[in-house]
């Protein structure tokens, strides 16, 4: 637990902290921040460090100094400089999908179009009458079963582990409501946009690692780029069976909107797949 956890809910505002702070917004209240004590130090130059400490405490534990940041900085700055401190999704194409939310710590030789490795390894096929790739029915039942055994018990930890080689002890899991964020050994090691999204690539990594002989062969940034792009395939909540579908929506985070091509579950709103896609490949893929 880190210190500003152990601070009163009063004092601490998590919308803006943590896993939630906004980079745009921490930069301008900190420029505003030196700005004070600039101004505070042509009379004192005590009180300007007791005016900059002070500033910088309340960033660190709210988020912003000056009310209303976030409207401001949505207004005022350009949205190419927002986007280059934006924590939304990665850009990608709609055929290729995201990574998963294991942060890679490696880079596979080679690298093979996740649609093409995947069809290689049997996982997907070509259906000629949709003119699109679907699951292989062995695989799609075996991972909606694995799935659901996993939502069934309480073991999140040890599956990520074992996916990752590493002690369960140094593992752990925790549900923001907004994003399921795992660390190790206290580290930020990976986010997945809920728990229902973090179930099905464990699923899917225990039944690949059961058909496909080289799976565990692969670094960990290969296997969870795989398993990302797999969850454009989900088609039930592994949690409540609830049907899930594919669609665009605006995400709006604390600084800016985008575009996103999203997975969700229809009964209990999970967010099972979010990618930032770039409008003109969407476009050409809603025409072919």
């Amino acid at each position: 637990m880190d210190a500003l956890s152990r601070l009163p809910v009063w004092l601490r505002n998590p919308r803006y902290t943590g896993s939630n702070r906004c980079l745009p917004c921490t930069i301008v209240n900190l420029v505003i921040a030196a700005g004070l004590a600039a101004a505070v130090a042509t009379v004192s130059v005590v009180w300007a460090v007791v005016a900059l400490a002070l500033a910088v405490a309340t960033i660190g534990v709210r988020g912003y100094l000056v009310p209303g940041t976030p409207a401001l900085t949505k207004r005022y700055l350009p949205d190419r400089v927002l986007a280059l401190f934006d924590k939304g999704p990665e850009r990608a194409g709609v055929a290729s999908g995201t990574t998963a939310a294991t942060e890679p710590t490696d880079e596979a030789p080679d690298h093979v179009d996740p649609a093409t490795a995947l069809l290689e390894a049997g996982v997907l096929l070509e259906d000629p009458t949709i003119d699109d790739f679907v699951l292989e029915e062995r695989f799609h039942d075996a991972w909606r079963r694995e799935a659901r055994d996993l939502a069934d018990d309480d073991g999140d930890e040890s599956a990520l582990a074992a996916f990752l080689d590493l002690d369960a002890e140094s593992v752990a899991l925790t549900d923001h409501g907004h994003a399921y964020v795992a660390t190790i050994e206290d580290e930020p090691a990976g986010r997945w946009e809920s728990r229902q999204a973090f179930l099905v690539d464990l699923a899917a990594a225990a039944v690949l690692d059961e058909r496909w002989d080289g799976w565990r062969t692969l670094p960990t940034a290969r296997r969870s780029e795989l398993l990302g792009n797999l969850r454009l395939f989900v088609e039930t909540c592994p949690t409540c069976d609830g049907a899930v579908t594919l669609d665009t929506t605006v995400v709006e985070s604390c600084c800016r909107q985008y575009d996103v091509l999203a997975a969700t579950c229809e009964a209990c709103g999970a967010r099972l797949f979010e990618a930032d896609i770039d409008p003109a490949v969407l476009e050409r893929a809603a025409e072919a």
